[in-house]
């Protein structure tokens, strides 16, 4: 498929997607991680409460130092308190739910009936390989952002944004690279190297497609994901506590988008990666 039917493909895909997004079982996987992701960000909040401080706080000392376990430094280490226990967190069960959310919208966009029962019971002995398949994009993602910010210590103020914006655009451009695994494993049923061995084939017909699909997917985060770089801003005109809200909000905006962006690559690999009755791989 050509450049522009793909970004033509995409425009559709994201239309599609709106407008099912209405109905309820497709947001199933996503409102499991969000729970989860909502008892971890209660755990941190309340990491000094005697139910949890055996467990919580060890791990916030350990990613924040002694200063966050104390208020208010506690809310300007939050962010990023929060985005590393996530990484992992978004590593496994993030994993699984969007090939859990492949199949669903999967299912929507052939108009198949399954239930979200029905999906969980396919793809869950498919979870480990799901897992698996992901780990090179989140230790690519892990090398990179540390490369570039170990070159941009000490650098100036527009240099630092330079930076920003290139983690930013390299992040995106990974993720392209990956995005239709799920696909190839839930949809396909391809084991691990079967599913990276195609990748190559996958980005023939549809890497543009993708990456506009990032692009996109991308600019709803930016303004909060720049809010919660100035936590500390926020600290010092004396509301820490709204820190913790701004994460929250950045949970439930990254959970949208990722529904999204799991219906949209979907629809375009039914409609351009994957092989059409009459092909040979």
């Amino acid at each position: 498929m050509k450049t522009l039917e793909q970004l033509s493909l995409t425009g559709q895909a994201l239309s599609h997607t709106f407008r099912e997004s209405r109905a309820g079982r497709l947001w199933t996987p996503w409102l499991v991680l969000g729970v989860l992701q909502g008892a971890v960000l209660l755990a941190l909040l309340g990491f000094a409460h005697p139910l949890l401080a055996w467990a919580v706080a060890p791990v916030v000392r350990a990613i924040g130092g002694e200063p966050a376990l104390h208020y208010p430094g506690f809310y300007r280490a939050l962010p990023f308190l929060y985005s590393r226990v996530d990484l992992v967190m978004g590593a496994i069960v993030g994993a699984v739910a969007t090939g859990w959310s492949t199949r669903l919208f999967a299912a929507r966009w052939r108009r198949e009936a399954l239930t979200a029962g029905g999906a969980w019971s396919e793809i869950a002995p498919r979870a480990l390989t799901l897992v698996l398949a992901q780990l090179p994009f989140q230790l690519l993602v892990l090398l990179f952002t540390g490369l570039v910010d170990r070159a941009l210590a000490g650098q100036g103020g527009l240099v630092q944004r330079l930076g920003y914006f290139a983690t930013l655009g390299g992040v995106v451009g990974m993720q392209a690279l990956f995005l239709y695994l799920p696909a190839l494993i839930v949809l396909e049923r391809r084991g691990l190297w079967r599913a990276l061995a195609g990748l190559p084939r996958a980005w023939a017909r549809g890497f543009w497609a993708a990456l506009l699909l990032g692009l996109v997917a991308l600019l709803p985060l930016l303004p909060l994901y720049g809010l919660g770089q100035r936590s500390g801003l926020l600290v010092d005109r004396g509301t820490p506590e709204l820190v913790g809200w701004v994460t929250a909000i950045q949970m439930l905006v990254a959970l949208t988008v990722s529904f999204l962006l799991a219906g949209c690559s979907t629809l375009v690999y039914l409609g351009a990666v994957a092989d059409q009755p009459g092909e040979e791989e």
